[in-house]
């Protein structure tokens, strides 16, 4: 046991002996995924619509009591708007352009009579995303405005800081859900991935680690020590990550339509003690998966494409959370980097339970387990035949 302290004290220190590498696993992957979070979006627009900035939301008919509206509330002006008449908007829908413009993502508000029609492209979950926002954010409390004008007996104060952090912490959680814990464990792999390369492979490829094995150090303690050293700098890394996260969601005060992480994200404390516990746990699993996988080829190009495989299945998980709105079932908890992409989604939109926390935990360190014992399995019996050969 002595001998593992040893080893984790002494990887520790060699990654903060150098402040490239230590900026390399702390700052520069959040800070890449922040501006990748914040360019995605208008590259995503620029696919779909041709252009880099969104296009403006047509108003048709809209009454006097809709445009004072929009001038006086705060959150409405994110969007842009082209106000016409409905005879305008006859004119616009019979030439055509209405159509071609529906198809570039489009919204169309139509004031007619008694009610309120909103259109876009059914067929784009871009256009059907936007929508929603642009109803949830604007029509919704236009329409209470409406049933409440007239009837206000109380002077409210235009800013009370709890009624405001949880008003936005709902709308914020569930956009923040569709990125943020496909996002960490995405990086939490990056960094481990990068960290185990060279704890492991880059030090067998050098003949350094096996100098190491002729240590008074078990191979089982040096193996361990560089595992959990490695996941205990991830977990602090993750938790750094997620605070620029977290600030970049406080930060975004125009709570743009376009943006990743909407503006007012937070967890109650239940939510992040759940939160602290998935870190180190996932972080654990994925050195558990680069250690079987560096030790079970031997040439280094073998390594480092056998990892970035994993790479490109937490990319997929990410989009996939990106484009799809669901809530996780029961027996996603049960797959390991799914079920930490599952869990940390139910947390934000407030549907995770204890015995999901459970089920996670239990199959993410019985995996864990089970790799890093198939492994010590067949290289200790390489290492212990080596040292009979010294």
């Amino acid at each position: 046991m002595r001998g593992m302290f040893i080893i984790i004290r002494w990887e520790i220190s060699r990654l903060f002996s150098n402040w490239q590498r230590a900026a390399a696993v702390f700052v520069i992957p959040a800070a890449v995924m922040m501006v990748a979070l914040t360019i995605f979006p208008y590259l995503i627009n620029y696919m779909s619509t041709g252009s880099v900035s969104e296009k403006p939301i047509i108003i048709a008919g809209a009454p006097d009591s809709f445009v004072d509206y929009i001038e006086e509330t705060e959150g409405t002006t994110v969007y842009k708007y082209d106000f016409m008449t409905l005879q305008e908007f006859g004119d616009f829908w019979n030439s055509g352009k209405a159509m071609s413009d529906l198809k570039k993502n489009g919204i169309f508000v139509i004031f007619h009579e008694d009610s309120i029609y909103v259109g876009c492209n059914g067929e784009s979950a871009m256009a059907r995303s936007r929508a929603d926002s642009f109803i949830e954010v604007v029509m919704d409390k236009y329409n209470e405005r409406l049933e409440q004008d007239g009837y206000s007996i109380f002077n409210v104060d235009s800013f009370n800081p709890v009624t405001k952090l949880l008003n936005y912490r709902t709308g914020a959680n569930q956009g923040s859900a569709r990125v943020i814990p496909a996002v960490l464990v995405l990086l939490i792999y990056y960094c481990v991935y990068s960290l185990m390369s060279d704890m492991f492979a880059s030090e067998r490829d050098r003949g350094f680690y096996d100098k190491l094995l002729m240590t008074p150090v078990s191979p089982v303690q040096i193996a361990m020590g560089k595992i959990l050293s490695c996941t205990g700098l991830v977990t602090v890394a993750s938790y750094t990550t997620f605070l620029f996260l977290f600030l970049a969601s406080w930060l975004n005060r125009s709570n743009s339509a376009s943006s990743l992480i909407p503006f007012g994200m937070m967890l109650l404390p239940g939510q992040l003690i759940c939160l602290i516990i998935v870190i180190p746990v996932t972080a654990f699993f994925c050195a558990a998966v680069c250690f079987s996988i560096i030790f079970s080829v031997r040439r280094m190009k073998d390594v480092i494409l056998n990892l970035q495989m994993t790479l490109i299945y937490l990319m997929a998980e990410l989009f996939i959370s990106i484009f799809m709105v669901y809530s996780p079932g029961r027996f996603e908890f049960l797959i390991p980097l799914h079920g930490s992409i599952a869990i940390l989604k139910a947390v934000f939109i407030s549907q995770y339970r204890p015995w999901q926390l459970i089920l996670l935990l239990i199959s993410t360190l019985a995996w864990s387990l089970g790799f890093i014992n198939r492994t010590f399995k067949k290289e200790r019996y390489i290492i212990d035949k080596r040292k009979r050969r010294t």
